[in-house]
């Protein structure tokens, strides 16, 4: 069963906006330096410190190898400040190997039309939109099969000319 809806969050084949935010440690972070080879999982979550948000983090840190392999790094735009992204990251028994970014006002994730809702987004180099996941609170992700596929279709797809 997949949670991708089609009417809930941005259009699938649009262009995404480029944007920059602070990390943990307050350096801003843009779209573009997160990208790898084929492009960026990009996931979306509210307080950092919210169990399920704890769950989704454990979860990415466990697979992001995985997603490696495939050209298509992970990050997570968390509605947070920097300094709590900081104590997070600092206190976790595991370290935090993808970006943690603060969307301090929300602004991000209004724009990008995940403010309802956690999920990811897929995008590809030229920032478009190719695949969503919107999930219900008592999800921590998708099936991982459903993203790796997804991911090793962007690594393989044709460049926009």
């Amino acid at each position: 069963m997949t949670f991708e809806t089609a009417e809930l969050g941005p259009q699938l084949n649009t262009p995404m906006m480029a944007f920059s935010l602070p990390d943990h440690a307050n350096h801003c972070i843009s779209l573009e330096h997160l990208m790898g080879k084929a492009g960026v999982l990009l996931g979306f979550i509210g307080d950092i410190w919210h169990p399920i948000s704890v769950r989704r983090i454990l979860w990415l840190q466990r697979h992001l190898s995985k997603f490696a392999e495939h050209g298509t790094p992970v990050a997570l735009v968390v509605r947070d400040y920097p300094h709590t992204l900081d104590a997070f990251h600092t206190s976790s028994p595991l370290p935090v190997p993808f970006q943690l970014l603060a969307d301090t006002d929300g602004g991000v994730h209004m724009h990008y039309q995940m403010d309802r809702h956690p999920g990811l987004l897929l995008i590809d180099r030229d920032l478009m939109l190719r695949q969503k996941w919107l999930m219900p609170d008592d999800r921590v992700w998708p099936k991982i099969h459903e993203l790796l596929e997804a991911t090793a279709n962007l690594q393989t797809a044709p460049a926009l000319v």
